[in-house]
């Protein structure tokens, strides 16, 4: 689940970057576009601290998911938002985004706010800035492929206006963000393995629910 958390927090994350190669071109235009939605400062990412229950029912979804992967078994285990919070508060694998992460789930959608540091993107003009933002939107994993529909979008203090969010733009959205995936989604220990063993992850009233397959 380490690889999940990373590489969906991650691709999501460079999938808002890849928004400034959609909205404008050129060089010029992307370094002004890092420039307004990134930040030289992370900002104040607050979740409530789970109770040892809430952790460890969370750690128990947890270890059915990769158990599954890892047994090459079919199943499905469904996630709320303050199990995923549990995990990002507490898991060893999700540390990274302790204090830099929150999610909500409602109405299948899901709301995530992040203060993530840009270094580990090769792009000199993002080292030593930090991604702050909101979004809410839904979003399907099937086949291989992430197809997400953004409802809102925040980053630097910039809200995304309405008028971007047409399908033409989206579509172009998707493809950055399943391009990243491919490149990044083997990144991580065991993120090859976990992924070739995930059939389907989607948004169903206040719930995450990952589907395995056996292959």
């Amino acid at each position: 689940m380490g690889c999940f958390a990373k590489g969906c927090l991650t691709i999501l994350i460079l999938g808002f970057l890849l928004i400034a190669g959609v909205v404008g071109s050129g060089w010029y235009v992307f370094t002004k576009m890092v420039n307004n939605l990134t930040s030289t400062a992370p900002s104040d990412v607050r979740m409530e601290q789970p109770s040892d229950a809430q952790y460890q029912n969370a750690e128990t979804l947890l270890t059915r998911l990769n158990n599954a992967t890892d047994a090459n078994e079919e199943t499905t285990v469904e996630f709320t938002s303050a199990d995923l919070n549990a995990l990002m508060a507490r898991d060893e694998d999700f540390k990274e985004f302790r204090g830099r992460a929150r999610v909500d789930i409602a109405d299948s959608m899901m709301t995530i706010s992040l203060s993530v540091p840009l270094d580990f993107f090769r792009w000199r003009r993002t080292r030593g800035r930090w991604f702050n933002g909101t979004a809410r939107f839904s979003f399907v994993y099937s086949s291989g492929q992430f197809r997400v529909e953004l409802e809102s979008a925040e980053a630097g203090g910039h809200r995304l206006a309405g008028k971007f969010l047409t399908d033409t733009f989206m579509s172009s959205f998707n493809d950055g963000l399943n391009e990243g995936f491919q490149e990044k989604r083997g990144d991580y220990a065991g993120g090859e393995n976990f992924w070739r063993h995930v059939k389907s992850i989607s948004l169903s009233g206040d719930k995450m629910v990952v589907t395995t397959q056996a292959r």
